[in-house]
């Protein structure tokens, strides 16, 4: 595997993780919408069968939920494959991709972490793709 195809995998699953809550907050939204009552007392009949928000809404949240779910499956299948060959990484090489790949912490907070200097750290990071990128 290259160093590119390493940090392509690495990052697949900080990307599902933030594509999953981003479907958590619009499946909030949905909710919010759905619970949100309001009334307005009128003697005229409202809504029609085709133009009824509160079903439109339902579906929207079912369908979320399911895309949620879906999205949360394959976050779990990329966990496990890069934690399996994160842990066949050395130390201190393994922390490191750990707290940036998994973790998902930005480099500033990894060498805060680690208690080295942010351009030290950075080449820690780069070594640490290449040895990810050996197994």
């Amino acid at each position: 595997m290259t160093e590119k195809e390493a940090k392509k995998e690495l990052y697949s699953y900080l990307h599902s993780k933030k594509l999953e809550q981003r479907k958590l907050e619009q499946i909030e939204e949905v909710k919010t919408k759905l619970t949100k009552t309001t009334t307005i007392l009128s003697d005229m009949p409202k809504g029609t069968p085709d133009n009824d928000k509160m079903s439109k809404n339902i579906s929207r949240l079912l369908d979320l939920i399911s895309e949620h779910i879906e999205i949360m499956q394959e976050e779990e299948e990329n966990l496990i494959r890069i934690t399996k060959k994160i842990r066949e990484v050395e130390q201190p090489f393994r922390n490191i991709l750990e707290l940036r790949f998994v973790e998902g912490l930005k480099v500033e907070e990894v060498s805060v972490e680690i208690d080295k200097a942010y351009r030290y750290t950075k080449s820690l990071i780069k070594n640490a793709i290449k040895k990810y990128a050996e197994i």
